[in-house]
């Protein structure tokens, strides 16, 4: 009897094992990062019996209901639901209150070129064929069949000969689950330990702010505002209510799966109430019901989401009102009948927010996954609990209750939102650091002499242009270059000549075994110095055009770049308009160089007017207002708002398309664009354009990735961390 008393409870030794494996991954760090294996196989061990158990519990408790009894769950379960969505999307607006201020920019990603990847809705609700849904877990479509099935039953005379034996299957699937549930310190413990060991700890202070935004909305959430609607019209007390299921909130917390914990869900809602002295057979079935079906609609779990589209805001230095907020959240919810990962990139696309964003929900959602699943537990528990309680007829508004949690909810969220403000004020450095993210992306506010002493004019030599076989006679390479094109050609802030196209000249110099000579020019004088051969080849993310490959001989493609123009941040929502550009007196935009969409943009527009300027700094750098916005690729563009985070770079992929960039030789000099076409080859399946694309362009590695920092490693020093790195 005394062990029995003492014995350590399933929850106690959840928590202690996520403690230990935290202490555990700070200790040895990526060294037991192999643990993940034994994590994932305790989540699939959990995960198998889910599905069947929610396929028979669902047609055998509809199926011994009544028709009456259906319809009232249908109703009543909704209307809760609909109460929990309005609150919570309007709780979670208040969040960016506490955001300190910030300006921020990023780096050019992939992501921005392509549309997310859809999902099938048809496919994911409605089961054409159930073997299909059952094979690809779409949940969704399983509720519906089994739904249907269950209804369907309703009216069947001589069921009990089938529902007999799926009651029994139902009891035996939670008794599986019961026996591998006695593992999860094992399973959690592995999982906790290998993610404390290897999350990059650069990673996690980028995003603190929105960690700090997320547990505090969490909690709000689950340990006020849900328990609060509930004991507001039931009779249970928020101590029991928060208390009864706290097994299951840690296990979804613990282990970042909601999945895996929804039979526990059923039997606390059960324990409940029969704790009450409520429970029946009827109460038993509307749990075994309510819980499969809320689990395929969205929950406050899922509307977190919104949490990290306010932070993206935030993050970007746009300032997002309620009338904004208010039709992005909706359209969030409705999408959330899909996935979280078409959700994302849509509502940041909806908001013009930068696509490459959704790479940092990807990384955080590996600490942020485990708030969800807490939230998402409650949620659906309250979900449970409340449409129980309704269907059962005791159901009721508490006014006391309700006086007593009205007065006290805003002094809740002001005393919890304004010591979040001062956190996040205190130990959040907001200074704008991007520009020095990568050092190499800081461009000098000035040339250094000895550049401007070599501008060709037109008082140089003239000579003959070269081929490769004078190249290697001669023994040096003469390229001509742009000296401020971001990120292909411009000296950064050690004043060293740095970029894309630096590098390829640099390996082609390499590989011929001849120096390299770099040579300035301009916009107006670079075709005659080419042709004249003042220089052998010219670099800078040229682009090829017609009016251009009639003066010049041009290289195949090294890259293909994407137009975009470059405007004020808060001018972006002018220059999405279409309408707006039609009807405005006059837009003026700057150009380096004739870009090919520059005839097209006229066309589209009369009153656009472009100027042509000698470099894009001299756009960024203008404080007269002159120009409305710069026409650019987008990824130099992307570059340019790196160093200029006040300014955003606008690419609309449906109306404006790409163009390629290469390199320059003179109009004759065939044997070196020969040769030049043939190189670019080699370097493209060798992958060093690739690599170089990766971290000029994408900003990949920008910042020497660390060793993850680890106690035995750096503290203790018992491990050779240059052995480790190896």
């Amino acid at each position: 009897m005394f062990d029995k008393k003492n014995k350590m409870s399933m929850s106690t030794m959840v928590l202690l094992s996520f403690a230990l494996g935290i202490i555990f991954g700070l200790f040895f760090g990526e060294m037991i990062g192999w643990m993940g294996i034994i994590g994932d196989a305790f989540i699939k061990l959990l995960q198998m019996t889910i599905i069947p158990y929610i396929i028979v519990s669902l047609i055998s408790s509809l199926g011994n209901l009544s028709y009456d009894q259906a319809r009232s769950l249908g109703v009543k379960v909704g209307k809760l639901m609909l109460v929990i969505w309005v609150i919570g999307l309007l709780v979670m607006y208040l969040i960016k209150f506490t955001f300190p201020e910030w300006q921020s920019g990023s780096f050019f990603s992939l992501t921005a070129l392509t549309d997310p990847e859809s999902i099938d809705l048809l496919d994911l609700y409605i089961p054409a064929n159930p073997f299909y849904s059952l094979s690809n877990s779409y949940i969704p479509a399983i509720v519906v069949f089994c739904v249907a099935t269950g209804i369907a039953l309703i009216s069947v005379d001589e069921k009990e000969s089938l529902m007999k034996p799926m009651e029994l299957l139902g009891a035996a699937f939670n008794k599986v689950t019961q026996y591998i549930v006695k593992m999860m310190p094992i399973g959690i413990f592995a999982m906790t330990a290998a993610t404390a060991g290897t999350m990059d700890l650069a990673e996690f202070q980028k995003l603190q702010v929105y960690f700090v935004a997320h547990i505090v909305m969490t909690i709000i959430l689950t340990y006020w505002v849900l328990p609060a609607i509930l004991a507001t019209i039931t009779p249970f007390s928020y101590r029991d209510i928060t208390g009864i299921a706290k097994d299951a909130m840690i296990t979804a917390f613990a282990a970042g799966n909601i999945f895996i914990i929804l039979p526990l869900l059923i039997e606390r809602t059960k324990e409940l109430f029969h704790k009450y002295n409520l429970g029946d057979e009827n109460t038993d079935n509307y749990s075994n019901i309510i819980i499969p079906v809320v689990f395929s609609f969205p929950n406050l779990g899922k509307l977190l989401t919104i949490v990290f589209v306010l932070f993206a805001a935030w993050f970007s230095g746009r300032e997002l009102d309620f009338l904004t907020y208010l039709p992005m959240s909706i359209n969030g919810l409705i999408s959330l009948f899909g996935s979280v990962y078409l959700t994302i990139p849509m509502l940041l696309d909806s908001l013009e927010l930068s696509s490459d964003l959704f790479q940092l929900f990807m990384v955080s959602s590996l600490f942020t996954s485990r708030f969800t699943s807490l939230l998402a537990a409650m949620n659906i528990f309250i979900l449970a609990v409340g449409g129980t309680a309704m269907l059962a007829g005791i159901a009721k508004i508490s006014m006391k209750r309700l006086a007593v949690y009205s007065a006290l909810t805003p002094v809740v969220f002001v005393a919890i939102f304004s010591l979040t403000n001062m956190l996040l004020s205190s130990f959040v450095d907001t200074e704008y650091v991007m520009d020095e993210v990568v050092t190499k992306m800081e461009t000098a506010n000035e040339l250094p002499e000895e550049v401007k002493t070599y501008l060709w004019d037109d008082l140089a030599p003239t000579i003959s242009p070269r081929s490769i076989t004078d190249i290697k006679k001669n023994g040096y390479l003469n390229v001509g270059y742009n000296p401020r094109q971001v990120p292909f050609s411009y000296f950064n802030a050690n004043k060293e000549l740095v970029g894309f196209d630096i590098e390829m000249m640099k390996k082609l110099a390499s590989e011929l075994d001849v120096k390299l000579v770099f040579i300035p020019y301009d916009d107006v004088n670079a075709v005659k110095a080419l042709n004249r051969g003042q220089f052998d080849i010219a670099i800078s993310g040229l682009q090829m055009t017609t009016k251009r490959i009639q003066m010049l001989n041009f290289t195949n493609p090294a890259l293909t770049l994407h137009y975009s123009i470059v405007v004020k941040d808060h001018r972006a929502d002018e220059f999405l308009n279409s309408d707006y550009l039609k009807t405005a007196e006059k837009i003026t935009l700057a150009s380096v160089g004739e870009y090919s969409i520059s005839s097209q943009l006229i066309k589209m527009y009369p009153n656009v007017e472009i100027q042509r300027i000698e470099s894009d700094k001299e756009f960024f750098d203008d404080k007269s207002g002159k120009w409305d916005g710069l026409i650019i690729s987008l990824e130099a563009g992307q570059a340019w708002t790196i160093l200029y985070p006040e300014y955003v770079a606008i690419y609309n992929r449906d109306d404006i398309k790409s163009f390629p960039m290469s390199y320059a030789v003179a109009q004759d000099n065939i044997s070196l664009q020969t040769f030049l076409n043939s190189w670019l080859t080699i370097q493209e399946s060798s992958g060093h354009i690739e690599k170089l694309y990766g971290y000029w362009i994408l900003g990949e590695n920008a910042v020497p990735k660390q060793p993850r920092w680890s106690i035995i490693k750096d503290v203790l020093h018992w491990v050779d961390s240059e052995k480790d790195d190896k």
